[in-house]
């Protein structure tokens, strides 16, 4: 066990000495409310601490004056106001009208966040209470909020760069990626998906059971958070052995994924039936793939109504999410999400980032390739997977974010990718060879880091 921490400490320290320390300077640097999705993230971290669990419905009269079911939580309305990043746009979106008056609690809608398992809100919540509890402002115990969630972040890296047995130098770049680390230290709940998926292939690298046994707890929280990932589960099959499908080891080992997913098909059965409700949209006219009778016009988005254009033409659960993933301008446009785009996804970073990120990808590759073995099969699980998820995570966003009929899915961003990076190292092996190609592989990792460290900071504070 020594030896192996041993081997994990440069990468621990590099994490400590720069991944964490940018996470902490955005945390005070990025205005609250603009980072994806962050107002409606800290709203439910707040309603947690009421014990909302979950989102409920209620009706709620919009700004063009039509009166439709909402999926929200019951706050103050002051926790909206202090985190809204930006003025309402209703001629763009309609909005409650009108807006709840601040100092009461009122229902405020929040769609399909509303919906959400509370899990990865928990670190927040608690440090929004402590901070209520030491009579601290609202605006100071969001704060408290946002570094516990970077702090909870941190700890899972921690944890996973410790308990790797290969693979660190993978794990290293997921979680000091900007984007990770913008969002670790915001209320949005994906950078505790993206470290406890690094945490869970950590543990799978190792043998002992309470490894394995660990990692399907970590997976049916990240599938309950979102139960599209729920083909991450495959992590939990590997290795595989020779004659995989005669193995009675491969077979328990799918019981246990079975077990880790199952909780996340409840819960979305349950959400869906019970809470979700349409995004409102200003009245619109259905798309061209729309099958059904003209004109017909929607006011908001209409999963039942995107189900039946799905249905209609079956070969669009291939192309949409082809068209999405594959032409370049896209496939370019996830992958700088994928590093890094700050604000409400409209912030670019310098193009020395995305330049510097290319290159390491590409050293680490070369690097890394001399001191490990592919293992063919399970690469293959892995990334079926992946590509699984990808699909079914577009989908989604056809199903619920979308316009009726539309030819092109609304929503998809390459932060939603993250969590499927580390899984990777699961289909790779180390060789009994020396470790020089690792120990570069760690100065290329921490050179970008680093770069991060300066660049970032600056480019964030001309942002803002």
């Amino acid at each position: 066990m020594i030896g192996r921490l041993d081997g994990a400490r440069p990468w621990l320290a590099a994490f400590a000495a720069l991944g964490l320390p940018l996470c902490l300077i955005l945390a005070f640097l990025v205005p609250l409310g603009e980072v994806a999705d962050e107002s409606a993230h800290l709203l439910r971290a707040v309603a947690l601490l009421d014990g909302q669990v979950v989102g409920h419905r209620e009706t709620v009269t919009y700004s063009d004056g039509v009166a439709r079911p909402a999926a929200g939580v019951t706050v103050d309305p002051a926790w909206e106001a202090l985190s809204r990043g930006r003025p309402p746009a209703p001629h763009v979106n309609p909005i409650p009208d009108p807006m709840p008056a601040l100092g009461r609690p009122a229902f405020l809608p929040l769609y399909t966040i509303g919906t959400y398992f509370p899990g990865f809100y928990v670190p927040a919540a608690l440090a929004i209470g402590a901070g209520q509890a030491l009579g601290l402002s609202h605006a100071a115990s969001a704060l408290l909020g946002r570094l516990a969630g970077a702090a909870a972040y941190g700890a899972l890296g921690f944890a996973a760069l410790a308990l790797a047995r290969r693979g660190r130098a993978l794990l290293f770049g997921v979680l000091v990626l900007p984007m990770g680390l913008s969002l670790a230290a915001s209320f949005n709940q994906d950078a505790l998906m993206i470290a406890a998926c690094a945490l869970a292939a950590a543990l799978l690298t190792g043998e002992d059971p309470w490894r394995r046994r660990l990692a399907a707890v970590l997976v049916a929280l990240v599938v309950l958070a979102k139960p599209p990932y729920a083909a991450i589960a495959a992590m939990l099959l590997v290795p595989l052995p020779p004659r995989f499908w005669t193995s009675p080891v491969v077979w328990r080992r799918v019981g246990t994924a079975v077990l880790a997913v199952l909780p996340g098909v409840a819960w979305i059965l349950y959400t869906t039936t019970q809470i979700a409700t349409p995004v409102p949209r200003l009245a619109y006219e259905a798309g061209p793939l729309w099958p059904g009778p003209r004109p017909a016009q929607f006011l908001g988005t209409d999963t039942r109504a995107q189900a039946q254009v799905l249905l209609a033409h079956p070969g669009l659960l291939l192309t949409l999410p082809a068209q999405c993933f594959f032409s370049l301008k896209r496939a370019l446009i996830l992958a700088a999400g994928a590093i890094g785009i700050f604000g409400w996804i409209d912030r670019m970073l310098p193009a020395a980032i995305y330049a510097a990120w290319g290159l390491g990808l590409a050293g680490l590759a070369l690097l890394c390739g001399r001191s490990v073995r592919v293992r063919w099969i399970d690469l293959g699980l892995l990334g079926a997977a992946a590509l699984l998820t990808a699909w079914l995570v577009a989908l989604s966003q056809y199903l619920s974010w979308t316009d009726v009929g539309d030819v092109r899915i609304y929503g998809p961003q390459g932060r939603y990718f993250l969590p499927l990076i580390p899984m990777l190292v699961l289909a790779v092996a180390p060789r009994p060879a020396p470790a020089t190609g690792l120990r570069w592989a760690l100065v290329v990792g921490t050179a970008v880091a680093a770069l991060d460290l300066v660049v970032v900071p600056l480019a964030t504070a001309r942002m803002f």
